[in-house]
């Protein structure tokens, strides 16, 4: 990631018609990540990566598809210019149909979120900013890849967050993911909190 792009406002949405322009059936993870980060900086990289995590999918395959992520957000707390895959993940491919459907769906709500953006609040996307959003971003992945039922939702929404903050160079979006993962996290306690109330019930009566 070059220093030009860590100094300015990224077009988040552009970046996610690079996928589109793709006409491959499946994209490499290593592929999409040297294209995008190449010019756009890591916070399209970060929205990327997460956007898999958000497809409709079997219970449990968010525990796979978030592997790329706890690979590359411990990087952003190191402050690695350029992001690193090994072989074997940069390797993998996910469905570019898939990917291409969910882009459409979520492009109009990525265009007016990039309209209201702008650079502001500036500490939270300077280079402290970006280390204390790494952090944030592998407690999320580490989450995500966790076989925690029904609960990537809201944290990979807050990392979508995160990531467009990043993109934008706007602290205040930032603060909002921080807001929504705050709120993910009192739900994920009081659900797993409910099923152990749950199981010690019906363990009681049985």
């Amino acid at each position: 990631m070059s220093e030009h792009a860590a100094a300015s406002a990224t077009d988040l949405s552009g970046s996610l018609r690079e996928l589109l322009r793709s006409r491959k059936t499946r994209l490499k993870l290593g592929e999409v990540v040297g294209r995008v980060e190449g010019h756009s900086g890591i916070g399209p990289v970060l929205f990327i990566l997460t956007l898999p995590v958000l497809l409709p999918l079997p219970p449990g395959a968010s525990m796979v598809l978030a592997l790329p992520l706890l690979m590359v957000t411990p990087q952003m707390v190191w402050g690695r210019r350029h992001l690193w895959l090994p072989h074997w993940l940069a390797e993998r491919t996910v469905e570019r149909k898939g990917l291409v459907k969910l882009i459409h769906r979520i492009m109009p709500w990525i265009e007016r979120l990039e309209a209201m953006g702008k650079p502001r609040l500036r500490f939270l996307t300077g280079v402290f900013g970006t280390r204390l959003a790494g952090v944030f971003a592998s407690i999320i992945a580490l989450i995500l890849v966790l076989p925690i039922p029904f609960a990537n939702l809201l944290p990979a929404l807050a990392l979508g967050l995160l990531a467009l903050g990043l993109a934008r160079r706007d602290g205040l979006i930032m603060l909002s993911a921080y807001s929504l993962f705050a709120v993910a996290v009192v739900v994920i306690v009081w659900g797993a909190h409910g099923i152990r109330l749950l199981f010690h019930h019906l363990t009681g009566t049985a």
